[in-house]
């Protein structure tokens, strides 16, 4: 098996503001399989440092040496040798399942006027949940905006990514509960912390940075922590991983929906037939790719009606060009 390595750096369209800070340009790591008789694979690193921590040199150094190393260097090498295999069987990564997978849009930081107007456009393209990032001086503000741009019929989600205290995340879910929130995300940074503000509010809450694991996912269930679960295909460690992760929610009681870390087309394509195969039927977070500024952003169709169509493969079901790679391309890292 020939294996190599490049590490990619895809533009954003414009700064991703959160309350873990900005990213203006998303650093990827892609590997590539070859096995003998031709038949190549690929799998997509997608650490986030600002989101779990791993950075990208640990994700070489880890694909490199073939020592398992963070989950995302797991997920990628899993990931190649799935695309490998069903390339070379001619289906796709994930049993047969939902043609399309409905999909939010997620707006970050900004001005309340810019992140309205970006909701007010999603509504026209027929989006109908939205995910707004807070934690941020200007909450209040930016929630109303965006409530008052999609109207009375849109889900609108927030997402703190752990910024709150116990005490900061019920006084702003008291307030911000006025504009009709679906559900309120990671608002305080542990389980425990979750559990409490969940007993405190009448808004259901979702784990995400909490949950990365089916393990994760019982220790939510037991302390009571959240109603639903975020799964995400890198920091769970694989496509497997993360089907552990969904089917465990499922035997708590739990809802669960898949997002992105930002993830390149590799990981989206993954994701979405594993929402697919696993009948995921809250919005997912997996509609990121319109956020890069580079040709690999059209690798799968845009969401449509607030669908993305799921890659029926082979494999993940992508045809990425090597121009497109190269657009982006860091430096090949050979082995």
């Amino acid at each position: 098996m020939r294996r190599s390595l490049a590490r990619l750096s895809i533009p954003l369209r414009e700064p991703f503001v959160t309350s873990g800070g900005v990213v203006a340009e998303r650093e990827l790591v892609l590997l590539r399989l070859e096995a003998d008789d031709g038949t190549v694979g690929y799998g997509e690193a997608a650490p986030l440092t600002p989101y779990d921590g791993v950075t990208i040199d640990e994700v070489v150094d880890a694909l490199r040496n073939g020592n398992g190393g963070p989950p995302q260097a797991r997920a990628a090498e899993e990931m190649a040798l799935l695309d490998l295999e069903a390339n070379r069987a001619g289906r796709a990564i994930g049993e047969p399942g939902a043609d399309a997978i409905p999909v939010n849009r997620t707006l970050a930081g900004g001005p309340p006027g810019e992140v309205a107007e970006r909701a007010a456009q999603g509504v026209r393209e027929g989006y109908s949940c939205f995910k707004v990032k807070v934690g941020l001086p200007d909450d209040d503000e930016r929630v109303a905006a965006v409530r008052e741009a999609v109207g009375p019929w849109p889900a609108v989600r927030i997402d703190a990514n752990g910024a709150w205290s116990v005490a900061d995340a019920v006084s702003a879910i008291e307030r911000l509960a006025a504009y009709d929130l679906q559900l309120v995300e990671q608002p305080c940074a542990t389980l425990e912390e979750m559990a409490t503000v969940r007993q405190s509010v009448s808004v259901p809450i979702a784990a995400d940075e909490s949950v990365a694991t089916a393990a994760d996912v019982r220790s939510a269930a037991a302390y009571g922590a959240c109603d639903i679960v975020n799964v995400k295909l890198a920091p769970s460690g694989g496509f497997s991983a993360a089907r552990e992760a969904l089917r465990e929610a499922a035997a708590h009681g739990l809802g669960a929906f898949m997002s992105s870390t930002l993830d390149g087309p590799w990981g989206i394509a993954a994701a979405l037939q594993l929402a697919a195969a696993e009948r995921v039927q809250l919005a997912c977070g997996l509609a990121t790719l319109e956020l890069f500024d580079a040709t690999l952003a059209l690798a799968l169709p845009p969401p449509a009606d607030g669908l993305l169509v799921v890659p029926q493969g082979p494999g993940l079901g992508l045809a990425i060009d090597d121009a497109a790679i190269a657009e982006v391309l860091v430096e090949e890292l050979g082995q």
